[in-house]
Order: C-alpha cells, then sequence, then structure tokens
C-alpha cells in the first residue's frame, strides 16, 4: 500500500525506539494516504469548476448571439439600428463577463 521504505526489523533499536519508529511510520503512512485524498478531491472541483465555467460561457454567448441576430433582423439595415444594437451587445457582453468574472474568479 505505503511507497515508504518500511523498517527493517529491529535492526539495535530498544523496544522503546521501535515503537516509536512504527508509530512514525504508521504516522507517514497515513499522512500520505490523507494527501492522495486531498488531491483527488481537489483535481474533482476544479474539473467541476472548469465544466460549469464551460456551460456559463456558452449560454452567455448563445444568449448574446440571439440577441445580436435578433437586433439585427429589426435594424433592417438602418444604420443607426445597427448602431444601438451594437452598443446594446456590447453592455449585454460586459454585464456576463462581469458576472462570470465575480461567480468564479479567485
Amino acid at each position: 500500500m505505503s511507497s515508504l521504505v518500511p523498517m527493517s526489523g529491529s535492526s539495535g533499536l530498544t523496544p522503546l525506539q521501535a515503537a516509536q519508529a512504527n508509530r512514525a511510520q504508521r504516522r507517514a503512512e497515513l499522512a500520505v494516504y490523507h494527501h492522495g485524498l486531498e488531491m483527488a478531491v481537489a483535481t474533482e472541483l476544479d474539473r467541476q469548476d472548469s465544466q460549469a465555467i464551460a456551460d456559463v460561457i456558452t449560454t452567455a454567448t448563445e444568449e448574446e448571439l440571439r440577441f445580436l441576430d435578433y437586433g439585427l433582423a429589426m435594424a433592417n439595415g438602418s444604420t443607426a439600428k445597427v448602431e444601438l444594437v451594437a452598443r446594446k451587445s456590447n453592455l449585454l457582453s460586459n454585464i456576463n463577463n462581469r458576472r462570470i468574472a465575480r461567480r468564479f474568479g479567485r
């Protein structure tokens, strides 16, 4: 189970020293085990965070593109209306970006 070097017999240790060495070995193995668990948890948390960020960015992008398509269709070629759509589209994008950064920025 452990990759730690096992104690090699008594090798001249007193019974007290041998008991202390055995306890130290068990503590070291437990520390390695706990470290492995902590790294597994950190890895899973990172994976879930990455998936959540991807989902949020995908949704925000889809909504921004949907708004842009709608606005350009409504503008019907009018330069002033296209400019208005561009400003509102930029506003929507900035709001989404700030929200995403607030939620996931650390």
